[in-house]
């Protein structure tokens, strides 16, 4: 049973719900959503480490930041908010596991927090993720079903799109749009070369955002790093499939227990 609580980050009231007991292993969410998108993976996980789901600000329960109507953050607000969290909260080593923005937050944990870092596991993400036009970001609306269907693979049940679609449609419109824009402008290529801890690369084989260049050029920049790629997954693997994820992913982590 998973147990919610809020910590003061810089004024910030930020949300995180914890369940089991061990190494921390930290689950970051996509764009324009919240950690509920990961609530069904971490209940398939055996309780010999401590899962910890975080919102990010403005995401589910967390706070924004000031001014968040007229102020847009970045990737690395966003990844120096979750490290001041983890510093909060005394972990000597943690495991991060992100998706889409949430991947390339856990790729930069990597680079600024280094061997505190036991694992990154880097899902559907890369080193500069520029894939979007700004003009087309602008104009997305959370609900987009076309959208939807379009990045999620084979293996998602119509449920599970469902649940995309009503997780990011609760979330705040233009909370989405910073996100989507924070993820078009990210490039820390020229950092990659510096990541001295294990990095795991993990794209599903439908994904129409990452391409398997992005992901498998990111892995070769990493001295640590490894590429998997998923037959049937799109953008969003722990929600079109988890206990297939779980299968994969819970021997990696495991393994950095």
């Amino acid at each position: 049973m998973s147990e919610g609580h809020y910590a003061d980050i810089n004024g910030l009231r930020f949300y995180y719900e914890t369940s089991g007991k061990g190494t921390p292993v930290i689950f970051i969410h996509t764009a324009g959503t919240d950690g509920r998108i990961w609530k069904h993976f971490v209940d398939l996980l055996p309780e010999k480490f401590t899962s910890i789901i975080v919102d990010l600000p403005g995401h589910g329960k967390s706070w924004p930041w000031a001014g968040w109507r007229k102020t847009r953050v970045n990737v690395s607000y966003y990844t120096n908010t979750v490290a001041k969290f983890i510093e909060s909260q005394g972990y000597k080593q943690v495991i991060v596991v992100g998706c889409s923005v949430g991947a390339v937050i856990s790729l930069q944990l990597a680079r600024l927090l280094g061997k505190k870092v036991k694992l990154a596991a880097v899902i559907e993400g890369a080193g500069k993720t520029h894939t979007f036009e700004e003009e087309t970001i602008l104009k997305t609306v959370p609900g987009d079903v076309e959208r939807a269907f379009d990045f999620c693979g084979t293996r998602s049940s119509k449920q599970a799109i469902e649940e995309l679609l009503w997780i990011r449609s609760s979330n705040n419109r233009d909370i989405y749009v910073t996100d989507l824009l924070a993820w078009n402008n990210f490039d820390i290529t020229a950092e990659l070369g510096k990541i001295d801890t294990d990095v795991l690369l993990i794209r599903g084989e439908e994904d129409p955002v990452v391409t398997e260049r992005m992901a498998s050029e990111t892995a070769n920049q990493i001295r640590n790093a490894r590429y998997m790629a998923l037959p049937g997954f799109g953008h969003y693997p722990m929600i079109e499939d988890p206990e297939e994820l779980v299968k994969i992913l819970l021997p990696e982590i495991k393994k950095a227990l």
